[in-house]
């Protein structure tokens, strides 16, 4: 599923929702999509989508949360990986 133009305010945003679902919110500026991710009270991953490599680097320094995709849709490692997030997705083995 895909859902694009999610605000912050939709209940899909608000909640951790697990796939094959990819939420698309547009930013305005790096500061705001640094942001968005950063304030949510979840952290799993977040991708960013852009063809400026400063900006990305800079988004990926700056966002808080616990994986990181540039120009991909999902930012996980491989399946024999393990992988969490950030704050409320929690991270570690008693948590998957």
């Amino acid at each position: 599923s895909l859902f694009d133009n999610v605000k912050p305010y939709m209940q899909s945003y608000k909640e951790e929702i697990f796939g094959p679902v990819l939420q698309v919110v547009r930013a305005d500026s790096l500061e705001e999509a640094a942001a968005l991710p950063s304030n949510h009270q979840y952290g799993n991953g977040v991708a960013i989508f852009t063809s400026n490599g400063r900006a990305a680097r800079e988004f990926a320094a700056q966002v808080n949360v616990g994986m990181v995709g540039v120009n991909v849709p999902i930012p996980v490692p491989v399946s024999y990986h393990t992988f969490g997030g950030w704050k409320r997705s929690a991270f570690g083995d008693t948590n998957q």
